[in-house]
């Protein structure tokens, strides 16, 4: 993910991430998953936040600032099946970071963003949530949804317009010094600042894996996917409208009543059923939330299993084994020899390792095998 450090510490502890401070688990130097929640005034983007962290067992979220950050598990079928088959001593689902993006003290309602860069650089995607609900905004002007959406998704280009600008200038004087070095990175820059100035998202470019390296250390905030969260009133459905403007943007949306959300969400598992039935809503809005924001970012889960343990770990789709191995920790990716693979379904179905391997279901992959989505594996390695 986009925050990475280097740390005394094993998979699974927790530290804060320096630059963003968001509580994050350690998995060597990849990192929980961290979804920033903007929005204009009034949208109801705390209430939003409070529907995808709250639990039975109350609130959990710690604060930096202005900002509201919170942790939650991501739920898994798949898993869960898996721990009643081992009953492992420790069940370890993987967690996904909400961040409740907080203004600065005294910033002004436009432009705001730009005034966060650094801060939202380390997003790995962000919700954008929009006022479905109500007759005025926080202007007092009518309720637009589709003008909300237009107005952040240009914060976000002028924003990275700003910076690009900041970086040109620099490298000018430094060509100015002698630097002849920077001319790669001033023609990619200028491509950018042409698209930019065209009211055009960066994620709208295509770019060469070198370029794409290049640009990777700016965190510009167009790059980064979107999930479009209209915050509706109870009962209601996005327009037609807001579903076109998101489809042209290439946004991802979905649209539900936060309010009641953040009620259902605090309820236990047999509450919420009798409770999701009586609003006739088919599924609470964290877990459809969670699968659109795989979805949107292309990540797969794989397990680890056994009696001490049994584990999911999120990665990109395709992601060599090798790599996924230093999901777990540096060493096993270093001395990566194989990773023994089986599908959680025929894992289920047989019930044990043993018979997987009897029943020829068990694969022996290599370093280069991509990692699908819901394979169980035991690494092989050698430090």
């Amino acid at each position: 993910m986009n925050c990475a450090v280097v740390l005394e510490t094993l998979p699974g502890d927790i530290y804060t991430c320096p630059s963003c401070g968001v509580l994050r688990p350690i998995g060597g130097i990849f990192l929980a998953l961290a979804l920033y929640l903007i929005g204009t005034p009034g949208a109801g983007k705390s209430t939003v936040f409070d529907a995808l962290t709250n639990t039975p067992q109350g609130t959990h979220f710690s604060t930096k600032g202005q900002h509201r950050l919170g942790s939650v598990k991501v739920p898994d079928e798949r898993l869960e099946q898996l721990r009643d088959l081992y009953r492992p001593k420790k069940y370890t689902p993987t967690e996904i970071n909400f961040v409740d993006v907080g203004l600065p003290p005294g910033a002004q309602e436009q432009r705001s963003l730009g005034e966060l860069t650094t801060f939202l650089g380390d997003a790995d995607a962000f919700l954008l949530v929009l006022q479905g609900f109500g007759e005025f905004d926080y202007r007092g002007d009518p309720v637009d949804p589709k003008r909300q959406l237009d107005a952040m998704a240009l914060e976000l280009v002028v924003a990275d317009l700003e910076k690009v600008e900041r970086r040109l200038e620099r490298l000018l004087q430094e060509t100015q010094k002698g630097n002849k070095g920077s001319g790669q990175e001033a023609d990619l820059l200028t491509r950018c600042k042409t698209h930019l100035e065209a009211e055009g998202a960066l994620r709208t470019l295509d770019f060469s894996e070198e370029q794409d390296k290049l640009l990777r250390g700016f965190q510009f905030l167009s790059q980064k996917p979107v999930l479009v969260v209209l915050n509706v009133e109870e009962g209601a459905q996005p327009s037609q409208e807001i579903e076109a403007a998101c489809q042209a943007y290439g946004f991802e949306q979905m649209a539900f009543c936060a309010t009641v959300e953040a009620e259902i969400a605090q309820l236990e598992i047999d509450e919420q059923r009798a409770f999701l039935a009586d609003y006739g809503i088919q599924e609470a809005a964290r877990p459809r939330l969670i699968r659109a924001a795989y979805r949107l970012l292309h990540l797969v889960s794989f397990f680890t299993v056994g009696e001490d343990e049994v584990r999911a770990w999120t990665i990109q789709a395709g992601t060599p084994a090798q790599l996924a191995a230093g999901k777990i920790h540096s060493d096993i990716e270093r001395g990566f020899i194989r990773a023994e693979t089986v599908h959680y379904a025929d894992l289920i179905e047989q019930g044990a390792w043993s018979k997987c391997r009897d029943q020829a279901l068990l694969r022996l992959e290599g370093k280069t095998y991509p990692v699908q989505d819901g394979d169980v594996i035991n690494f092989r390695f050698n430090t």
